[in-house]
């Protein structure tokens, strides 16, 4: 008996089912074992691995930021100085006055220089003097041209003295140089027990000095540390830094912090200065102990344990039973039909063998009828859904106490040193705007009496001269007795009327509204306030002037830029009644503090420290409520035009975003959890969309070829195990459609034979 030739279609299928198997089902099986193992890698590197830091990082950043904050508040009292003595020069550029009469206007607007001078630059002649000798002697002054020089730092017999330039034109010597002569000082910041914050010069020459006092040795090695070991050379590479000293013998660290008092721009009157600011202090070099220092390398081997035992549950579960389908399934088409299909007995691996073995006894007896057809199940089973869903669960089992450790900050314990830094530098924040404010109002009343002596259109002409100069206003204008605006420069006036006049000072000028409007207040004709240590600083007088008032108006994005500072956390402006009228951030006008656990920290800042007289800043780290935060507040309080408002400023920094040990190791831990997590995602997804969707249709696929359906051709999308299968399964399909139509045309030849005749 001949065997009919296989058409070729059929020999192009079973070629391709002979080609070797790649991709398919082992290679996200074995990816998973790859990256489990690197995670587990990492976990005990990383985790495991970690030790205690003798000095913190942030300790060590807490006096870089201490730096920063002094160099920021030196650059701006230099900025301020320099432009204080060049906008007062340059008022008698439209009217000269005498030598003598210049230096007298300026020392009752701005007491703040030591000495004052005007000599003639080309001849170095001394036109008038006020004050301290101010030491000229080296000064090459033929050199000054149209522009005044930077300022300088010039030693003399009374210490290293600041000379600040302006050129002013005189009434009858014409163009001459102002010199300003003072002390560089610190700016008054707070400083924690033990801090000490100097200045140092181009030349490492301790300039001035707050806190505690240095030993010779420790300043050099601070010297050493910060400014490298060559004399006089300076940091570079970074505007800031925070190095770590050595410990002495019994065993205490020295840290410091040192800042860059330079500004960005060349033309900056503290770039030419070359000053750097340093601060240092003590810690103690006692390490402490982490609050899980064996969980990084019991974690890694347990998921080294579970990366191996997942690898063979899947390749058993999933793996071996399709790769049987498959051998089972080119068998079959291979002829070889005396060995019953044999599978597992659930999933869709038990349902593809239950079908291929009903299409084997087909094969077998082609007058066979075809299986009834399979009921579609009530619920979806899970089928290869199931070993992956419980390989996923045992990799969340793993990850989940790492990334449950991210949230367990209450037992991060904090430095004090931080805690004093969080303090002082919420109350450097405070002096900041506060100062920011007395300037503001010191401007105004140097401002005030050219006002008052000009008419409308020069008045008009003075506060847009102004307004430019200035970014602190939004707006600035004079009101008359009655409250009408006279002149003004900027946006519209807030408040005018009768309401808006009274004494002069800072002042809130409503109440709610989408944006606080805080403004200067001085009355127009008011006389200077003789003897006072500093315009800025002088306290407003109560009474109300019967003519008209010089106001200027804050900007607002201006007040929340003071209160940006990397490394303090939120920070808000809260006035008397503990609204928040300013912010570093998004905040809400005259609405209630953020964080609500700030009202302990505020009642302690207003209060009065034992033995004191005056409000304090305070600081503490609160852990009801929510996160662990570090919590701030300090009052504006001071001198000057705002000392009386009862304002005060709130700084909140969680203590999770602190660079602490224990931090980072949870931070590490959470990591780790989160790379098994992924890594599971991505090699148990891979497999769901490779392997178990394909596998459930080619399961439907079966049922049906089984049920009888021989018109459905299985088309293989997938060059694997699945695909394999399938182009076996349509292989058969083709044998049973070609044995049916073989059968149908027997019956049908058999029908139209004609009868035998008999003779």
């Amino acid at each position: 008996m001949s065997t009919a030739p296989t058409p070729p279609r059929q020999h192009r299928y079973r070629r391709r089912a002979d080609m070797p198997l790649l991709g398919g089902i082992r290679p996200p099986i074995a990816l998973l074992l790859v990256l489990l193992s690197a995670v587990a890698a990492i976990t005990a590197l990383a985790v495991g691995g970690l030790r205690v830091d003798d000095t913190p990082q942030a300790v060590r950043e807490s006096h870089q930021y201490a730096a920063e904050d002094t160099a920021l508040s030196l650059r701006a009292g230099l900025r301020e100085n320099s432009s204080d003595l060049l906008r007062s020069a340059a008022r008698y550029d439209r009217a000269p006055a005498e030598p003598t009469e210049v230096l007298a206007a300026l020392g009752s607007a701005y007491r703040k220089w030591r000495g004052t001078v005007i000599v003639r630059p080309d001849t170095g002649r001394l036109l008038a003097a006020r004050g301290e000798t101010v030491p000229l002697a080296g000064l090459d002054l033929g050199r000054v041209t149209d522009t005044a020089p930077a300022p300088l730092l010039v030693p003399s017999a009374a210490g290293t003295r600041l000379l600040t330039f302006a050129l002013v034109t005189t009434a009858h010597d014409g163009r001459a140089l102002l010199v300003a002569s003072d002390n560089l000082r610190l700016p008054a910041l707070a400083t924690r027990d033990g801090q000490t914050i100097q200045v140092l010069g181009a030349d490492g020459t301790v300039l001035d000095t707050a806190g505690a006092a240095l030993t010779d040795e420790a300043a050099r090695q601070l010297a050493a540390t910060v400014r490298g070991t060559l004399p006089g050379q300076a940091p570079t590479g970074a505007a800031s830094g925070s190095p770590a000293g050595g410990a002495d013998p019994g065993g205490v660290r020295r840290v410091a912090g040192w800042a860059s008092v330079a500004g960005a721009d060349a033309h900056d009157p503290a770039t030419a200065l070359g000053l750097t600011v340093v601060s240092t202090g003590t810690v103690d070099g006692k390490a402490a102990g982490l609050r899980h220092p064996a969980l990084g390398l019991s974690a890694a081997g347990a998921l080294l344990a579970l990366a191996l035992l997942l690898a063979l549950f899947l390749r058993r579960t999933l793996q071996r039973p399709l790769l049987r389908l498959f051998l089972d399934a080119r068998r079959l088409t291979r002829g070889e039909l005396d060995r019953p299909v044999r599978g597992p007995r659930r999933g869709e691996a038990g349902r593809i063998a239950r079908a291929l073995e009903e299409l084997r006894r087909q094969l077998l007896d082609p007058a066979r009828p075809p299986a009834a057809p399979v009921p579609a199940p009530r619920r979806r089973r899970p089928g290869a859904a199931l070993p992956l869903g419980l390989s996923a669960a045992v990799v969340l089992g793993w990850s989940a106490p790492l990334l449950l450790l991210g949230g367990n900050d209450g037992e991060v314990r904090v430095p004090t040193q931080v805690v004093a830094g969080q303090r002082d530098r919420t109350d450097n924040a405070a002096d900041r705007l506060r100062q920011a404010l007395n300037e503001g109002y010191a401007d105004l009343r140097a401002l005030a009496p050219e006002l008052a002596a000009a008419d409308v259109g020069t008045a008009r002409t003075l506060l847009r001269t102004a307004l430019a100069r200035h970014e602190r206003y939004r707006a600035l204008y004079v009101l008359g007795p009655g409250g009408e605006v006279l002149a003004r420069a900027g946006e519209e006036p807030h408040r005018t009327g009768p309401g808006a006049l009274g004494p002069g000072g800072v002042l809130l000028l409503n109440s709610s509204g989408k944006e606080p409007r805080i403004a200067a207040r001085t009355p127009l004709a008011a006389p200077a306030a003789a003897g006072a240590a500093d315009a800025a600083d002088a306290v407003p007088d109560d009474a109300q002037a019967p003519g008209p008032v010089l106001v200027g108006e804050f900007r607002t994005d201006f007040l929340g830029g003071l209160l940006e500072r990397p490394g303090l956390g939120r920070v808000w402006l809260l006035d008397d009644r503990r609204r928040v009228l300013a912010a570093n951030g998004a905040y809400a006008s005259f609405g209630e503090l953020p964080e609500g656990r700030a009202r302990a920290v505020l009642d302690t800042s207003a209060g009065t420290p034992p033995g004191g007289a005056a409000k304090h800043a305070a600081a503490d780290v609160v852990r009801t409520g929510g996160d662990p935060v570090l919590l701030a507040a300090a009052p504006l309080g001071g001198r000057g035009a705002v000392a009386r408002l009862g304002w005060s400023v709130v700084s909140a920094h969680p203590v999770s975003w602190l660079h602490l040990d224990q931090n980072r190791a949870d931070r590490r831990a959470v990591l780790a959890g989160m790379l098994g997590l992924a890594a599971a995602a991505l090699c148990l997804g891979w497999l769901y969309v490779a392997v178990g969707l394909p596998l459930r249709r080619l399961t439907a696929s079966a049922e049906a070829l089984a049920a009888g359906d021989r018109r459905t051709v299985l088309f293989p999308v997938h060059h694997d195990e699945v695909g394999a299968v399938a182009r076996s399964l349509e292989l058969i399909r083709q044998d049973l459609e070609r044995a049916e139509r073989e059968r149908t045309d027997r019956a049908r030849a058999g029908h139209h034979a004609p009868a035998a005749t008999a003779f």
